[in-house]
């Protein structure tokens, strides 16, 4: 049976831990994917310098952005984050849909159910996990030494999930994946050397593309 063309393009997450080198493969595969783009969200907090409207974030007042929540128009949002509402436009989505391109978020186990309640025929999910404890640890603590303490109670966090990294029934506990199991997530992948898990990430989209008629 044809797949729906309501499932494409694609609306693909990436969830994992803090320090697994989301952003990393994002750019990678943007850099060399043309059919591949990164969304921008929104915000109402007000703009840093050298931040535009459009580019870095949709810069919203809190009333205009309430009036969005209510009407609908928003797949997911944050409605308390340091005091600032944040949130993904549904516009923004179906605007690159209608390009089409497929869209790329590094996003937590929370926002990603919010896009499957939302958009259940277009999410593919991956899950990015570290290679062990270990270079966990060397990534969270080395990558900025003003960041270091940071990088340690993130860890800390991390503790219970580490220790079962290869056990597909376990329910991870930290905030970027809590409550998820492997089973909640299309694809699992290591993050062992980062040019090959941008090829092996590169390779299940160009996969599920044709899965589904792209």
């Amino acid at each position: 049976m044809p797949t729906s063309v309501k499932e494409r393009p694609m609306l693909i997450t990436l969830t994992g831990p803090s320090g697994t080198g989301k952003s990393a493969v994002i750019s990678a595969l943007l850099s060399q994917d043309p059919k591949l783009r990164r969304f921008v969200t929104a915000t109402t907090r007000t703009p840093r310098p050298g931040e535009e409207h459009g580019r870095d974030y949709y810069f919203m007042e809190r009333g205009e952005f309430e009036a969005g929540v209510a009407k609908g128009e928003f797949l997911e949002h944050n409605p308390n984050y340091n005091g600032n509402m944040y949130g993904t436009p549904r516009w923004e989505v179906e605007r690159l849909f209608e390009e089409g391109c497929d869209v790329i978020s590094d996003i937590n186990a929370i926002g990603v159910r919010l896009f499957e309640a939302a958009m259940p025929k277009r999410i593919f999910k991956l899950l990015i996990l570290p290679p062990n404890r270990e270079r966990l640890e060397q990534r969270l603590t080395k990558r900025n030494p003003e960041l270091a303490d940071e990088g340690r109670a993130r860890l800390q966090q991390l503790e219970a999930d580490m220790d079962n990294l290869h056990n597909p029934s376990y329910v991870f506990t930290n905030p970027d994946m809590i409550g998820t199991t492997y089973g909640d997530y299309d694809v699992v992948l290591v993050n062992d050397v980062l040019e090959h898990t941008v090829a092996e990430v590169a390779k299940v989209i160009t996969n599920e593309r044709a899965k589904r008629g792209q």
